[in-house]
């Protein structure tokens, strides 16, 4: 191992504690961020401690081949990436950072060689140059895709929810289920009702849903479309459609439009239904 790139190494591990401290000076008040010059103690304590170890993680780079460093980052933005985005940390406010941490880490280059009594040539801070700019460059790649990577997961989660929420199938009893529709529902909002209705229907395990659409005042031939494929997807996965509710208007936009409800069972009172179903089911 070269002597130098282990003096180096050493130098810049030693001093990860001081590091830290002057890095932690160039920290401006941004509420939200973890980085923030006023962030709660033990915020700050934790953004000390992860700042001390990625020194000494790239300082590794020094004396590890790059798949080592390679296999070493990784795991490390793994951790830190998520432990970001749950702080609800901004992407900006990471790539600032890390700015301020390659300047940082190039003063503190320098002052070891000011200091050392080993003979540094340019070839030698070159060398240093390459190996620490890449596990620097790798890090900022690194963790940017994880960051993304988890946030558009968090943002799938949230998307998916959503769509449940505007359309909840509510459990009756173990066989019926109730779906209520509320407001306008546009081809979009149809397709999304879709998907999450058949998915709930299928996980609650019931025979009969009711699908109440007193809370709809508007359904064009589109719309009427998207509930009539839904009615016959849940036909086949064995469940029965019950439509309740359909407001005056709505008929007679559907008759204008041709749209015919003729082959689902349709019912004016959606508590009449119940009581019906729920008698004959218990």
């Amino acid at each position: 191992m070269n002597e130098k790139c282990y003096a180096l190494y050493e130098f810049l591990v030693s001093q990860a504690t001081s590091f830290t401290d002057e890095w932690m000076k160039y920290q401006l008040v941004k509420k939200g961020s973890d980085y923030s010059a006023d962030a709660p103690p033990q915020v700050a304590q934790r953004i000390r401690e992860q700042n001390s170890n990625y020194v000494r993680l790239v300082a590794k780079t020094l004396i590890h081949s790059e798949d080592e460093t390679k296999k070493a980052i990784e795991e490390w933005t793994n951790k830190t990436a998520a432990d970001r985005v749950q702080s609800n940390t901004s992407l900006s406010e990471v790539v600032r950072n890390s700015g301020v941490f390659r300047h940082v880490y190039w003063m503190y280059v320098q002052k070891f060689v000011e200091q050392t009594t080993l003979d540094v040539n340019v070839s030698d801070i070159f060398g240093w140059e390459r190996k620490i700019n890449f596990a620097l460059d790798y890090v900022l790649e690194t963790f940017t895709n994880r960051f993304m990577e988890i946030v558009t997961e968090r943002l799938a989660a949230q998307a998916s929810l959503i769509r449940e929420l505007s359309a909840p199938v509510i459990t009756l009893t173990n066989q019926i289920g109730l779906l209520p529709l509320i407001g306008d529902i546009d081809t979009n909002r149809a397709k999304s009702i879709l998907e999450s209705t058949l998915h709930q229907s299928v996980h609650a395990k019931i025979s009969v849903l009711i699908m109440d659409l007193s809370g709809v005042v508007m359904v064009d031939t589109m719309v009427a479309q998207q509930l009539f494929q839904l009615v016959d997807s849940l036909r086949m996965v064995g469940v029965k459609t019950i439509l309740t509710g359909i407001r005056p208007e709505v008929a007679q936009t559907s008759i204008q439009l041709g749209i015919n409800f003729g082959s689902i069972q349709t019912e004016t009172s959606l508590q009449k239904v119940v009581g019906k179903l729920v008698m004959k089911h218990m």
